[in-house]
């Protein structure tokens, strides 16, 4: 073949291939556009990892306002990537749903802004409020979604007439931190005094105890009793040598006090003194789960659970110190400075800091708050297990003083106690979509063959094509 019929021939393959090429490109570029604001998503995981419940579908329809979410991440973190895959879910479905991840680390004034402490926080803005929450999963952003996009606010009561912590005190010793961090979860707060009323506000989500000197009144344990009955839930805070006259109460719903206070030598490493013990260990319970900062309480008792707890009530213990520690009982060799284990008389550490009883209401028993008992069922209906009264006992009152509130997660503790109290934390339940795993069983004789077809028969026919390929070309020149 001459050199001027061999020209025209790589002219014609040179351009076909660009002409090929150009309208390619521009297609793959007009589905880009397309598809920028026209796009479409199918699942087809088995286990629907990337699709939402109808129950979260609902609260996205249900939003007329846009949510902004601010996730923070570090850059390059294992984590990031499943978390934009889930606001990317979020926002297919919802449409009002916008995202940005931001770096603790570069951008240090945003995340002080809006007071993130760790890695991995989701902060949610929208209807002039925030939400925050520490862990990326559907359950965790529909309940924020519900608690942004809800106009009622639940109550929270802090009793008072016994030297109690006052919520309005901004002074060390004071709770007005823990007010406005629980009025920034959308929560109202009240003071609550129970010898000015008989029993507890029916519109009470939760009643705090917190720090009392002095011995509530028969009447008053009386009125607190009755609201647990009624389904209620009653948070106490009680530091050491002070029961307020709770501990038979306590007792009936299996807790127990302990007559001690918590020694821990670990609480030195971070600066602190031997009365302030340092928890890093958490329970297996909605409140504690996925948490992981250190808290540390200033001069705690062991609350933990009495040996036999009675019918109808079930005790777990949510947050214990180190090994370490141990409860002392000797009070006097504390009071001249001196302290040492004794493993005849003192508690062995881990000490249990802080408990949760679920208590069994009995049928037919009117609801506290907004759980009430409709008098119209019938009486099938009241033979149906009644709502779940939950007592919170915490050894010390100190942990969310003014003083230590935003010391690492003793604020966030508190709040995932408030919100898990006032029913915010349980109003969806989604279970976690496990990816499914299908195993391959093969004989033998099928495994030879499916090794023969990957390392050798896959291998030889690209290679006879390219030589296809190599000789035809060869032929042609």
């Amino acid at each position: 073949m001459s050199a001027q019929v061999k020209r025209p021939v790589k002219w014609a393959y040179g351009s076909s291939t660009i002409v090929v090429t150009v309208v390619f490109i521009g297609i793959v570029v007009f589905v880009a556009l397309i598809s920028e604001r026209h796009f479409w998503r199918a699942d087809f995981s088995e286990g629907g990892s990337f699709s939402l419940s109808e129950q979260t579908q609902k609260i996205l329809d249900s939003l007329d306002q846009t949510v902004t979410v601010k996730a923070f991440f570090a850059t390059g973190a294992p984590e990031q990537p499943r978390a934009k895959d889930l606001l990317d879910t979020f926002r297919y479905h919802g449409g009002k749903i916008e995202y940005e991840f931001i770096d603790p680390d570069r951008s240090p004034d945003v995340a002080k802004k809006y007071e993130v402490k760790a890695y991995g926080t989701l902060v949610l803005e929208g209807f002039g409020r925030k939400q925050s929450i520490q862990t990326a999963d559907e359950q965790s952003m529909a309940n924020a979604l519900l608690k942004l996009s809800r106009g009622q606010q639940k109550k929270i009561y802090f009793l008072t007439g016994h030297g109690e912590r006052s919520i309005t005190d901004p002074e060390r010793e004071g709770y007005s931190a823990v007010r406005a961090a629980l009025q920034k979860e959308n929560h109202a707060v009240e003071d609550l005094n129970l010898m000015q009323q008989a029993q507890v506000p029916e519109d009470a989500a939760v009643v705090v105890v917190a720090g009392p000197k002095k011995k509530l009144f028969d009447q008053e344990i009386a009125s607190l009793e009755s609201y647990l009955k009624r389904g209620g839930r009653l948070a106490v805070l009680l530091d050491p040598q002070q029961d307020a006259g709770m501990r038979d109460l306590l007792k009936r719903y299996g807790i127990e006090l302990g007559d001690n206070i918590i020694i821990d030598k670990l609480s030195r490493v971070f600066g602190g003194s031997y009365l302030m013990p340092v928890v890093t260990e958490y329970g297996f319970h909605k409140i504690s789960e996925g948490f992981s900062l250190m808290t540390f309480y200033a001069e705690a008792r062991s609350v933990g659970a009495v040996k036999e707890p009675p019918p109808g009530a079930r005790v777990e213990i949510l947050a214990s110190t180190s090994p370490n520690a141990w409860g002392e009982v000797n009070f006097d060799m504390l009071s001249q400075g001196q302290a040492s284990q004794d493993e005849k008389e003192d508690l062995p550490g881990p000490v249990p800091i802080a408990v949760i009883a679920e208590i069994d209401v009995p049928a037919g028993k009117e609801g506290a708050g907004d759980r009430k008992a409709d008098p119209h069922k019938d009486d099938q209906a009241h033979s149906e297990p009644g709502p779940k009264g939950q007592l919170l006992v915490v050894g010390d009152s100190d942990f969310i003083s003014n003083n230590y509130f935003e010391l690492s997660g003793n604020g966030d503790l508190f709040l995932n106690m408030a919100n898990f109290l006032t029913e915010e934390e349980s109003l969806i339940t989604i279970g976690a979509r496990e990816p499914g795993a299908r195993p391959m069983l093969m004989t033998p004789g099928q495994a030879n063959l499916f090794l023969l077809t990957v390392m050798v028969l896959v291998p030889l026919s690209v290679i006879l094509a390219g030589l296809g390929v190599y000789v035809k070309r060869r032929s042609q020149r």
